[in-house]
């Protein structure tokens, strides 16, 4: 679950901007390689981009001038678990999104014109599907497929040197500072502490 909303002056943006920001966000957030295939697919599903045009945009020096780089705040909404670890990440993939627009219509975008919010939702009052959810059910859906796969064995293997998350599938480099965790014989990678404390969850007997 990751909902972007663009805010931006009425008219700054056209269909072409509109487009390329999308799917550079797109891009940068579901990247190939690294992600389990059965994750992404329910992630891309998931992760919904809006635009909002708004009349009347003035800054303490007034409207924004014509033929600039508009000014934009875009939020993105997540569950409340998820914001502390994951904002850092989200605000660079924002920024890199803006940054291909600015460089395709050759604006220098001036600084404090470009604002990012990453707001987290409280148990509870996510609705996934309309109905009541935790950050625990999202991730559930959002990696109900790959768990499926790794627990029938038709889940991707990891090449060498690389562990699997046993909870979304992303491969996990095997060294120094990785989040890692061995039960029942098997030794698994994580790719946030997120991930890890869900596995812990799952599994009681372990003390992480």
């Amino acid at each position: 679950m990751i909902l972007i909303e663009i805010a931006h002056p009425t008219s700054a943006l056209n269909d072409h901007d509109r487009d390329l920001i999308s799917q550079s966000i797109v891009d940068l957030f579901l990247a190939d390689g690294g992600h389990a295939a059965e994750t992404t697919l329910r992630a891309r599903a998931a992760t919904h981009i809006a635009f909002r045009e708004l009349m009347g945009w003035r800054t303490g020096d007034g409207p924004p001038a014509e033929n600039a780089a508009p000014p934009m705040i875009i939020t993105l909404t997540v569950p409340e678990a998820w914001r502390e670890e994951a904002a850092r990440t989200f605000i660079g993939f924002v920024r890199t999104a803006v940054r291909r627009l600015d460089d395709d219509r050759g604006w220098q975008r001036e600084r404090a014109s470009l604002w990012v919010r990453v707001d987290g939702v409280p148990d509870g009052s996510i609705g996934l599907d309309g109905r009541p959810a935790t950050a625990d059910d999202v991730l559930d859906f959002l990696t109900e497929e790959f768990r499926e796969a790794l627990a029938n064995g038709t889940a991707a293997t990891p090449p060498d040197g690389k562990l699997i998350d046993p909870i979304c599938g992303m491969t996990v480099r095997d060294g120094k500072g990785a989040v890692i965790l061995e039960h029942r014989g098997d030794r698994w990678g994580f790719c946030s502490l997120g991930c890890r404390d869900a596995y812990v969850r799952r599994e009681p007997e372990i003390v992480a």
